[in-house]
């Protein structure tokens, strides 16, 4: 919500080629169906939106039943909030996202077969954990929805022969245990030991300006997240943009770096 979703959608649809589908995450920050309604309503009229993804928090069953009552696009949630015997008992989506270990993962997809819901599996990762999710779809009959995997986002694959996927799909490989042989030299290229990040960020100033003048200024990202999850800004509204100020050694950006450290701040621009 603290950028503008209706242009950024118009700018990819005007891009992508007319088969090109997207999944919309909201990660519950349209916060309650009063507010969800209005806005997926809106993004509707994308005609490339086909799966709004945990619009508002999941425990909220009563809101997510009538929210899919009201659009015509199907909802996704991530099983375990709420059980899936509730989620399934009291139909609040039309599908799932499923994760977990392997026995997890069987298990769940037998459940929500049983159902005749559908769903993805969100397994994230390399080319391997990307083999791994392909095999379990193979013997998931309800796993109807594109795979999450994220491989793409690796700088390399980290097997010998990378995963190929050709209109959407991609091979079982059948060589004995995962099908596929892992490129060690990579591994260990790429291996790096564990470090304990610093977070917050230290000298990260991020400001969130709204089309009223208005400015937000925050220090670390769950500053933003608890202020937009708890309502207390305007939620996804259109002409609101977020973006990271250098520190450029002026005392303004101290003062400002300063107070957002303590509490997020709400300044009008002068005119």
């Amino acid at each position: 919500p603290w950028y503008d979703l209706e242009a950024q959608l118009a700018s990819v649809s005007n891009e992508m080629p007319e088969y090109f589908d997207i999944d919309l995450d909201f990660n519950t920050m349209c916060c309650d169906s009063a507010h969800a309604v209005r806005i997926l309503r809106r993004l509707e009229q994308f005609k490339r939106v086909k799966i709004f993804e945990s619009p508002i928090p999941q425990g909220d069953v009563a809101g997510n039943k009538y929210l899919r009552s009201q659009t015509g696009v199907p909802l996704a949630m991530h099983v375990g909030n709420p059980p899936l015997t509730t989620a399934l008992q009291e139909d609040v989506c039309d599908g799932f996202v499923v994760n977990g270990g392997a026995s997890q993962l069987l298990h769940e997809a037998h459940n929500i077969a049983q159902a005749n819901k559908v769903f993805w599996y969100q397994l994230t990762g390399s080319d391997i954990t990307a083999v791994w999710s392909i095999h379990f779809a193979a013997v998931s009959t309800h796993a109807r929805w594109p795979a999450v995997c994220c491989q793409n986002l690796y700088e390399h694959s980290l097997l010998k022969q990378p995963l190929q996927v050709k209109g959407g799909l991609a091979a079982i490989p059948t060589a004995p245990g995962l099908g596929v042989e892992i490129n060690w030299e990579m591994v260990e290229r790429f291996r790096i030991e564990p470090i304990a990040k610093p977070y917050p960020y230290p000298n990260l100033l991020i400001r969130v300006s709204w089309p009223s003048g208005a400015e937000d200024y925050y220090a670390h990202g769950l500053q933003y997240w608890e202020d937009f999850h708890n309502g207390r800004r305007p939620i996804f509204a259109p002409g609101v943009n977020m973006e990271v100020i250098p520190d450029d050694g002026s005392k303004s950006w101290q003062q400002e770096y300063a107070t957002a450290c303590q509490k997020p701040s709400w300044v009008m621009k002068d005119n």
